[in-house]
Protein backbone atom coordinates (compact mmCIF):
# COMPACT_ATOMS: atom_id res chain seq x y z
CA UNK A 1 0.00 0.00 0.00
CA UNK A 2 0.85 3.35 -0.82
CA UNK A 3 0.20 6.95 -0.61
CA UNK A 4 -1.58 8.41 -3.48
CA UNK A 5 1.47 9.63 -6.35
CA UNK A 6 0.71 11.78 -9.69
CA UNK A 7 1.81 9.10 -11.79
CA UNK A 8 -0.72 7.06 -10.27
CA UNK A 9 -3.67 9.35 -10.01
CA UNK A 10 -3.22 11.02 -14.04
CA UNK A 11 -3.69 7.24 -15.05
CA UNK A 12 -6.93 6.59 -13.73
CA UNK A 13 -9.70 6.47 -16.42
CA UNK A 14 -11.28 10.25 -15.40
CA UNK A 15 -7.85 12.02 -15.74
CA UNK A 16 -6.45 9.88 -19.14
CA UNK A 17 -10.00 11.53 -20.24
CA UNK A 18 -9.59 14.99 -18.96
CA UNK A 19 -6.01 14.82 -20.64
CA UNK A 20 -7.10 13.85 -24.07
CA UNK A 21 -9.89 16.87 -23.88
CA UNK A 22 -7.52 18.99 -23.03
CA UNK A 23 -5.22 17.63 -25.52
CA UNK A 24 -7.85 18.55 -27.89
CA UNK A 25 -8.76 21.69 -26.37
CA UNK A 26 -4.76 22.54 -27.08
CA UNK A 27 -4.51 21.31 -30.66
CA UNK A 28 -7.36 23.70 -31.27
CA UNK A 29 -5.57 26.25 -29.79
CA UNK A 30 -2.17 25.40 -31.60
CA UNK A 31 -4.36 25.65 -35.04
CA UNK A 32 -5.09 29.08 -34.42
CA UNK A 33 -1.93 30.56 -33.27
CA UNK A 34 -0.41 28.56 -36.60
CA UNK A 35 -2.91 30.54 -38.45
CA UNK A 36 -2.19 34.10 -36.98
CA UNK A 37 1.82 33.12 -37.01
CA UNK A 38 0.89 32.22 -40.70
CA UNK A 39 -0.63 35.82 -41.08
CA UNK A 40 1.88 37.53 -39.28
CA UNK A 41 4.14 38.28 -42.40
CA UNK A 42 1.88 39.32 -45.03
CA UNK A 43 3.03 40.36 -48.63
CA UNK A 44 1.65 44.02 -49.79
CA UNK A 45 1.71 44.57 -53.32
CA UNK A 46 2.29 47.98 -54.66
CA UNK A 47 -0.40 50.44 -54.67
CA UNK A 48 -1.86 50.84 -58.19
CA UNK A 49 -0.22 53.48 -60.14
CA UNK A 50 -2.09 56.87 -60.25
CA UNK A 51 -1.84 57.56 -64.33
CA UNK A 52 -3.83 60.42 -64.43
CA UNK A 53 -1.20 62.94 -66.29
CA UNK A 54 0.02 65.52 -63.75
CA UNK A 55 2.48 68.68 -63.81
CA UNK A 56 5.61 67.95 -62.64
CA UNK A 57 5.91 70.96 -60.76
CA UNK A 58 2.34 69.70 -59.30
CA UNK A 59 3.65 66.96 -57.40
CA UNK A 60 7.41 68.05 -56.88
CA UNK A 61 9.13 70.67 -56.05
CA UNK A 62 12.86 70.94 -56.74
CA UNK A 63 15.70 71.25 -53.88
CA UNK A 64 13.21 68.66 -52.25
CA UNK A 65 13.42 65.48 -51.01
CA UNK A 66 12.21 62.54 -53.45
CA UNK A 67 8.72 61.48 -51.68
CA UNK A 68 8.00 58.08 -52.08
CA UNK A 69 4.09 59.20 -53.62
CA UNK A 70 5.90 60.77 -56.16
CA UNK A 71 7.75 57.72 -57.30
CA UNK A 72 5.79 55.74 -60.94
CA UNK A 73 3.36 58.93 -61.19
CA UNK A 74 2.83 59.77 -64.68
CA UNK A 75 4.26 63.83 -65.44
CA UNK A 76 4.59 66.42 -68.03
CA UNK A 77 6.97 68.80 -68.24
CA UNK A 78 8.19 71.67 -70.58
CA UNK A 79 12.04 72.03 -70.69
CA UNK A 80 14.66 72.41 -73.22
CA UNK A 81 17.45 69.95 -73.55
CA UNK A 82 20.80 70.41 -73.38
CA UNK A 83 23.83 68.13 -72.86
CA UNK A 84 23.60 64.18 -73.09
CA UNK A 85 25.30 61.40 -71.03
CA UNK A 86 24.85 57.85 -71.54
CA UNK A 87 24.27 55.20 -68.13
CA UNK A 88 25.39 51.61 -68.15
CA UNK A 89 23.89 48.29 -67.15
CA UNK A 90 20.13 49.28 -68.02
CA UNK A 91 18.27 46.29 -67.34
CA UNK A 92 15.52 46.38 -70.64
CA UNK A 93 12.25 43.83 -70.44
CA UNK A 94 11.23 42.59 -73.69
CA UNK A 95 7.54 41.95 -72.43
CA UNK A 96 7.88 38.14 -72.79
CA UNK A 97 9.06 37.21 -69.29
CA UNK A 98 12.90 38.22 -70.58
CA UNK A 99 15.36 40.93 -70.44
CA UNK A 100 18.82 42.39 -71.58
CA UNK A 101 21.25 45.12 -70.57
CA UNK A 102 22.06 47.84 -71.86
CA UNK A 103 22.69 51.37 -71.82
CA UNK A 104 19.93 54.49 -71.32
CA UNK A 105 20.66 57.81 -72.98
CA UNK A 106 20.19 60.89 -70.57
CA UNK A 107 19.10 64.45 -71.65
CA UNK A 108 19.95 67.33 -69.06
CA UNK A 109 17.12 69.70 -69.46
CA UNK A 110 16.02 72.99 -68.18
CA UNK A 111 12.64 74.05 -67.65
CA UNK A 112 10.81 77.28 -68.16
CA UNK A 113 10.99 77.90 -64.70
CA UNK A 114 14.89 77.40 -65.11
CA UNK A 115 14.60 74.56 -62.89
CA UNK A 116 16.96 71.23 -63.56
CA UNK A 117 15.44 67.72 -64.30
CA UNK A 118 16.86 64.72 -65.87
CA UNK A 119 15.09 62.83 -68.73
CA UNK A 120 15.88 58.99 -70.01
CA UNK A 121 15.40 59.06 -73.38
CA UNK A 122 15.68 55.96 -74.52
CA UNK A 123 17.53 52.88 -74.55
CA UNK A 124 20.23 51.21 -76.56
CA UNK A 125 21.85 47.84 -76.97
CA UNK A 126 25.52 48.34 -77.17
CA UNK A 127 27.66 51.22 -75.56
CA UNK A 128 28.62 52.44 -79.20
CA UNK A 129 25.06 52.99 -80.42
CA UNK A 130 24.56 55.15 -77.16
CA UNK A 131 27.88 57.30 -77.27
CA UNK A 132 27.60 57.74 -81.54
CA UNK A 133 23.81 59.38 -80.50
CA UNK A 134 25.29 61.47 -77.72
CA UNK A 135 28.21 62.42 -79.76
CA UNK A 136 26.00 63.30 -82.77
CA UNK A 137 23.04 65.03 -81.28
CA UNK A 138 22.25 68.41 -82.67
CA UNK A 139 23.67 71.21 -80.72
CA UNK A 140 23.21 74.12 -83.27
CA UNK A 141 20.12 75.31 -81.42
CA UNK A 142 20.60 78.46 -78.86
CA UNK A 143 18.63 78.34 -77.34
CA UNK A 144 17.40 75.21 -77.73
CA UNK A 145 13.25 75.37 -78.42
CA UNK A 146 10.99 74.14 -75.24
CA UNK A 147 9.34 70.87 -75.45
CA UNK A 148 6.75 69.09 -73.62
CA UNK A 149 7.90 65.49 -72.77
CA UNK A 150 5.54 63.01 -70.94
CA UNK A 151 6.62 59.77 -69.15
CA UNK A 152 6.79 58.13 -65.39
CA UNK A 153 8.84 59.74 -62.41
CA UNK A 154 11.72 58.23 -60.38
CA UNK A 155 13.57 58.46 -57.83
CA UNK A 156 17.86 59.61 -58.28
CA UNK A 157 19.82 56.79 -57.85
CA UNK A 158 23.36 56.43 -55.53
CA UNK A 159 25.96 57.95 -57.18
CA UNK A 160 28.73 55.37 -58.76
CA UNK A 161 31.67 55.60 -60.79
CA UNK A 162 31.37 57.91 -63.77
CA UNK A 163 33.79 58.53 -66.96
CA UNK A 164 33.05 61.51 -69.39
CA UNK A 165 29.94 60.79 -70.70
CA UNK A 166 29.09 57.47 -69.19
CA UNK A 167 27.92 56.97 -65.48
CA UNK A 168 26.96 53.66 -63.96
CA UNK A 169 23.83 54.99 -62.37
CA UNK A 170 21.41 57.90 -63.24
CA UNK A 171 22.52 60.12 -59.77
CA UNK A 172 20.93 63.75 -59.85
CA UNK A 173 24.07 64.71 -57.92
CA UNK A 174 26.27 63.33 -60.15
CA UNK A 175 24.64 65.06 -62.92
CA UNK A 176 24.30 68.59 -61.61
CA UNK A 177 27.84 68.64 -60.78
CA UNK A 178 29.60 68.05 -64.32
CA UNK A 179 31.77 70.81 -64.99
CA UNK A 180 30.49 71.70 -68.29
CA UNK A 181 26.61 71.95 -67.29
CA UNK A 182 25.24 75.28 -66.56
CA UNK A 183 25.33 76.43 -63.11
CA UNK A 184 21.88 74.74 -62.34
CA UNK A 185 21.44 73.95 -58.23
CA UNK A 186 18.02 74.23 -58.46
CA UNK A 187 17.09 70.30 -59.26
CA UNK A 188 13.87 67.60 -59.20
CA UNK A 189 15.03 64.93 -57.28
CA UNK A 190 13.78 62.42 -59.20
CA UNK A 191 14.22 61.88 -63.50
CA UNK A 192 11.69 61.06 -66.03
CA UNK A 193 11.53 58.16 -68.05
CA UNK A 194 10.23 59.69 -71.15
CA UNK A 195 7.34 58.64 -72.88
CA UNK A 196 6.35 61.36 -75.67
CA UNK A 197 7.95 62.58 -77.52
CA UNK A 198 9.08 59.19 -78.94
CA UNK A 199 12.20 57.57 -77.87
CA UNK A 200 15.78 57.35 -79.38
CA UNK A 201 16.69 53.63 -80.17
CA UNK A 202 14.13 51.49 -77.77
CA UNK A 203 11.37 52.96 -75.53
CA UNK A 204 12.66 52.47 -72.28
CA UNK A 205 10.72 49.59 -70.43
CA UNK A 206 11.16 48.95 -66.58
CA UNK A 207 9.47 46.56 -64.27
CA UNK A 208 7.22 47.51 -61.43
CA UNK A 209 7.65 47.48 -57.88
CA UNK A 210 7.24 44.46 -56.96
CA UNK A 211 6.16 45.42 -53.15
CA UNK A 212 7.64 44.43 -49.78
CA UNK A 213 6.84 41.82 -47.22
CA UNK A 214 5.05 43.20 -44.25
CA UNK A 215 5.33 42.07 -40.60
CA UNK A 216 2.43 42.50 -38.17
CA UNK A 217 2.98 42.85 -34.30
CA UNK A 218 -0.47 42.74 -33.65
CA UNK A 219 -1.10 39.76 -35.48
CA UNK A 220 2.54 38.09 -33.93
CA UNK A 221 1.35 38.75 -30.63
CA UNK A 222 -2.02 36.82 -30.99
CA UNK A 223 -0.27 33.74 -31.91
CA UNK A 224 2.04 34.18 -29.18
CA UNK A 225 -1.34 34.21 -26.94
CA UNK A 226 -3.18 31.06 -28.29
CA UNK A 227 -0.01 29.20 -28.19
CA UNK A 228 -0.07 30.10 -23.86
CA UNK A 229 -3.45 29.18 -24.40
CA UNK A 230 -2.51 25.62 -25.55
CA UNK A 231 -0.17 25.72 -22.78
CA UNK A 232 -2.00 26.12 -20.33
CA UNK A 233 -5.34 24.00 -21.35
CA UNK A 234 -2.51 21.09 -20.56
CA UNK A 235 -1.28 22.86 -17.61
CA UNK A 236 -4.74 23.46 -16.12
CA UNK A 237 -4.87 19.78 -16.56
CA UNK A 238 -1.97 18.80 -14.85
CA UNK A 239 -2.77 21.63 -11.85
CA UNK A 240 -6.24 19.38 -11.49
CA UNK A 241 -4.13 16.41 -10.54
CA UNK A 242 -2.08 17.19 -8.80
CA UNK A 243 -4.61 19.35 -6.56
CA UNK A 244 -6.66 15.66 -6.62
CA UNK A 245 -3.15 14.15 -5.16
CA UNK A 246 -2.72 16.42 -2.25
CA UNK A 247 -6.57 16.19 -1.27
CA UNK A 248 -6.27 12.63 -1.35
CA UNK A 249 -2.92 12.52 0.80
CA UNK A 250 -4.58 15.24 3.28
CA UNK A 251 -7.14 12.64 3.67
CA UNK A 252 -5.10 9.76 4.17
CA UNK A 253 -6.18 7.84 1.59
CA UNK A 254 -4.15 4.72 0.31
CA UNK A 255 -3.94 3.11 -2.93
Amino acid sequence: MSKPTFLKVATRPKWVGALVLALAVAAVFALLAQWQADRSFRYVPKTPTDQTLVKLEDIAETSSPFLTTQADRLVSVVASVDHCFVVSNRIQLDGKGGSKTGFWVVRTATTSGMKFIALATGWFATATEASDYCINVPKSFDPPAPVTFTGIYEPSEEARVSKGIFFESLSIEQLINQPDLPDRVDAYAGFIIVKEPAAVGEPIVIGNNPGENVFNWLTAFYAIEWTLFAGFAVFLWARMVKDEVIRESAEGRIE
